[in-house]
């Protein structure tokens, strides 16, 4: 199948590389020059495991392209995946725009061509936004019929940055909104071999699933980290006692996000729980537990800084800086957010994070990461050695081991770590865990 994909960020990029290995035909398009260069000469623009080989394998088959032009996207397209971004605005409301620019675009070829694809919605959006923004801005534009004419779904995606690929293969489910039954026909015959439940429902049903989602994780790593913070004022270690309520698979759902470690960040979770809560106002609505998420999520943080300050010291090394490990996304980054607070303090850094590399970044996690720390560059190191030179070292991600941690502990930098390496004695003196 021909599919062109519009938005080549982590979505758009993930889905292509997967869509390729499986055999379909991908248009990537894209506004941004330095994407399409890359993808065009079968590079991928992002960092994530998998990726790279698959777009590479894909390019040399000759079934990957690239473009900025809606127009060549279309043609002889069978279905368009758009996959932009679905940011906060300044209020905390979902930012539309480059929804609406896509589907403008998309609209103005059809009037004027034959193309008839199935349109695929992938980003994220609220209840409500297909069936009231979408489609009145597709038939407009167009002069067609959506659902006469052609047909248009919400395809809400469940991919993990650093585990995308798996996701892809293995979706915990796969989830469409349609206007009427057979709509999404050809979105599913792409799925026919993957071992997921399939579940095929309206518009605003599929859109608030992935906000049911994303809300859910934000919750439960808000709870663990409440729970966790009452239990180390209890000399309890949260650790064990997240290794009980984590076994009751049967009513506690799962241990994914349940375990406790730092504030959640990304660019997934605090913009979805703002949009929420900036509908929930305009419904009149009161939400008290989601309300005071960010509020608790942003106390873990500034507690963090808090004690790192406490200790005076005058280099501070970070192992991390992305939200999560083997991905270079800083948007939303808690860990972004406590460098710059400790910058102002008038701490040095040291920061090393193995993935990030400033050259490489693109778009809005370029554009954030420059505003919070204009001079990322200079507070990079290339090796874990480099850290040595500092008094307390911040481990944000799980890519250092315990015989590490002990040598820095033996050369007397203290270790505050956030992401529980595994065989460190906790009453090591200089060590201590978040929230054990």
């Amino acid at each position: 199948m021909r599919i062109s994909i519009f938005g080549m960020g982590y979505v758009g990029v993930v889905s292509g590389a997967c869509l390729l290995r499986d055999g379909h035909e991908i248009v990537g398009v894209d506004p941004v020059a330095a994407k399409v260069a890359d993808l065009s000469e079968g590079r991928s623009p992002i960092r994530e495991p998998g990726v790279a080989e698959l777009l590479e394998e894909g390019h040399k088959t000759g079934r990957l392209r690239a473009t900025t032009e809606t127009r060549d996207a279309l043609t002889n397209c069978e279905m368009a995946w758009i996959c932009v971004g679905t940011p906060s605005g300044p209020d905390g409301g979902i930012n539309l725009s480059a929804v609406e620019n896509v589907t403008g675009q998309i609209a103005r070829t059809l009037r004027d061509s034959k193309a008839r694809p199935l349109i695929v919605l992938r980003s994220t959006c609220l209840p409500g936004t297909t069936a009231n923004r979408v489609i009145p801005l597709l038939e407009n534009e167009s002069g067609l019929a959506v659902g006469k004419d052609f047909h248009l779904v919400y395809h809400p995606e469940f991919l993990r940055e650093g585990s995308a690929v798996e996701d892809f293969d293995k979706p915990p489910k796969i989830v469409i909104g349609e206007a009427r039954s057979g709509a999404a026909d050809l979105l599913v015959k792409i799925y026919e071999k993957y071992d997921a439940p399939l579940f095929r429902m309206g518009f605003n049903e599929a859109e608030m699933i992935k906000y049911s989602d994303n809300l859910l994780h934000a919750l439960k790593i808000t709870f663990a980290n409440e729970v966790a913070a009452v239990a180390r004022s209890a000399g309890v270690d949260a650790r064990r006692v997240a290794d009980v309520y984590c076994a009751d698979t049967k009513s506690n759902i799962n241990p994914r996000y349940l375990r406790p470690g730092f504030a959640f960040g990304g660019s997934c979770l605090p913009k979805d729980l703002r949009a929420i809560l900036r509908y929930a106002s305009l419904k009149s609505l009161r939400l008290p537990i989601l309300e005071s998420m960010l509020q608790s999520n942003e106390a873990q943080i500034n507690e963090l800084i808090r004690r790192v300050v406490k200790y005076q010291p005058e280099t501070v090394g970070m192992v991390g800086l992305a939200f999560k490990p083997n991905t270079d996304d800083m948007r939303e980054s808690p860990f972004v957010k406590v460098a710059k607070a400790l910058l102002g303090e008038g701490i040095q850094l040291r920061i090393y994070d193995p993935v990030v590399q400033p050259e490489r970044l693109i778009g809005s996690n370029k554009q954030q990461v420059q505003k919070a720390l204009r001079h990322l560059e200079k507070l990079l190191v290339g090796s874990m050695e480099k850290l040595t030179e500092t008094n307390l070292i911040i481990i944000n991600q799980p890519i250092v081991d315990v015989a590490c941690v002990r040598q820095w502990l033996d050369a007397g930098i203290r270790v505050l770590d956030l992401a529980d390496i595994r065989g460190v004695d906790r009453n090591t003196e200089g060590y201590e865990g978040i929230y054990w």
